[in-house]
């Protein structure tokens, strides 16, 4: 017996009985009601934890149902029942705060599933509050609560779709931190104590990508010494997160879509496929339905894949973020958490950053993303002197040469060059200036390793201007 209540919403009496029926005998209490208006009733003169509600219903559908009891406070768990042809509604459900959708015909064992897995959460709900509180990583020094309402709403979509089996497609452009919620979705499931296992379909070659998903048997090709378990058996019981999906050969993307269907896997050089429990995250930086139309993606697999949805917003539409962010991995580099610098640098003391520095980091587009912040707060680490990092300790890209960073970057570059520093402050303005602009110049460059374009960029001038001044130094010499 369990005390997880259940409150069965349809507007075909026979409907509600077989499953007011079913629900009973496994020793669920159990009601129903037969329209929105009737289970609003309900849930304020009883406590329900659960209601299975139909999306299709006359007068009130079970979505405005759903929303309306979100409105009066009610917390229950809600699991909307739809037609296969009308999932899109379902997942627009979920979007509204539903926790799983299940397709007619319904199955009484898929209910009762769905109800197991409810009750064996429920003693993680105040958990999974803390946790919705976190940033899109461990828990511990530096998390923080989202400010932006695009990642609040990311927030919200991943702590509702994780503990079901949905497969997730996540989509968002590199370096958003697409890997990173595939990871909180396992860590928030019930397959949180099994295996989280990653591919990067882009990484792997073509000839050898079936036999890195699928596994070999002993001889199945030249070089296959020994039969090797596939990354899809490797995650059985778990997750398994195939990153830049877009990039999976068409070849790849049919064997893939029945892995989805029949839910097992062969092994090359095998006959006998072998059942896998598996559930599939996916990601992408591309614009996979372009990719369909054009025939480089599979519809049918577009479709399965993407049957639940997170789109990860670029760092440059969540600015809100970005203050709590810094501070985020400063603290994880001084407690020895994730990431380069923390490995590298970690000593204990979290670094703080000048208010110009922080300014320029605030409205810097950051077209590389939460992993381009990373990268330059890792570098900002090593250069900080005093515990703070100032607007000296950013790249060029990032401070666009700001009063104070054309000052000491003066003094460095012109310092960097030998002869060149004694005489930085000696000659007409303009010569000066004409010294302390080249200076810049090679500088720039060096930083990025002899390549001229990228230094332009960065500099903020005209590929053509740089070789230009370049010209007039060694017309010079």
């Amino acid at each position: 017996m369990s005390d997880l209540s259940v409150l069965v919403v349809d507007d075909e009496p026979a409907i509600r009985q077989v499953l007011q029926a079913a629900i009973g005998k496994a020793g669920y209490p159990v009601e129903t009601a037969g329209s929105a208006a009737e289970a609003l009733a309900r849930l304020e003169a009883g406590h329900h934890d659960v209601v299975l509600s139909d999306v299709f219903m006359p007068i009130t559908d079970g979505i405005e149902l759903l929303r309306q009891a979100r409105a009066k406070g009610h917390e229950a768990t809600f699991i909307m029942v739809t037609a296969f042809a009308s999932v899109d509604s379902a997942i627009d459900a979920i979007k509204a705060g539903a926790w799983d959708y299940i397709t007619k015909p319904v199955r009484n064992e898929e209910i009762l599933h769905r109800l197991e897995q409810i009750d064996a959460l429920r003693g993680l709900r105040e958990d999974n509050r803390a946790l919705r509180k976190l940033v899109l990583g461990r828990g511990g020094e530096g998390a923080f609560t989202f400010a932006s309402p695009s990642m609040q709403a990311v927030e919200r979509l991943v702590t509702r779709v994780a503990p079901t089996d949905s497969t997730v497609l996540i989509t968002g452009e590199s370096g958003t931190g697409k890997g990173v919620a595939a990871r909180r979705i396992h860590e928030l499931s019930p397959r949180r104590d099994g295996p989280f296992v990653s591919l990067n379909c882009g990484a792997i070659p073509e000839n050898l990508i079936e036999s890195e998903l699928f596994g070999h048997t002993k001889g199945a090709f030249t070089s296959a010494d020994r039969a090797r378990k596939g990354l899809f058996l490797q995650a059985d019981r778990g997750t398994i997160f195939l990153d830049e999906i877009g990039e999976l050969p068409l070849s790849m993307q049919t064997k893939l879509l029945h892995v989805l269907e029949a839910k097992e896997v062969r092994a090359l050089g095998s006959e006998q496929p072998r059942r896998i429990n598996t559930r599939i995250i996916a990601a992408t930086n591309r614009d996979l339905p372009a990719m369909v139309k054009d025939g480089r993606f599979r519809e049918d697999l577009f479709f399965r894949l993407s049957v639940f949805q997170i789109a990860m917003p670029p760092l440059r539409e969540r600015r809100a973020d970005l203050p709590a962010l810094m501070r985020h991995l400063l603290a994880q580099r001084a407690t020895g958490g994730s990431g380069t610098a923390a490995r590298d640098h970690g000593d204990g003391a979290a670094l703080v950053i000048d208010p110009e520095a922080e300014d320029l980091l605030a409205n810097y587009p950051w077209p590389g993303n939460v992993r381009q912040l990373e990268n330059v707060l890792h570098r900002a680490a090593i250069l900080a002197d005093g515990g703070t990092i100032r607007v000296v300790d950013l790249p060029p890209e990032v401070s666009r040469l700001s009063p104070a960073a054309a000052a000491a970057t003066d003094a460095a570059a012109l310092g960097h060059g030998g002869e060149a520093g004694s005489a930085g402050n000696e000659g007409p303005l303009r010569e000066r200036v004409r010294r302390f602009e080249l200076a810049l110049i090679r500088r720039a460059i060096e930083d990025a390793s002899g390549d001229r374009r990228l230094a332009a960029q960065r500099l903020g001038i005209g590929l053509s201007s740089l070789y230009r001044k370049l010209e007039e130094e060694r017309d010079e010499a």
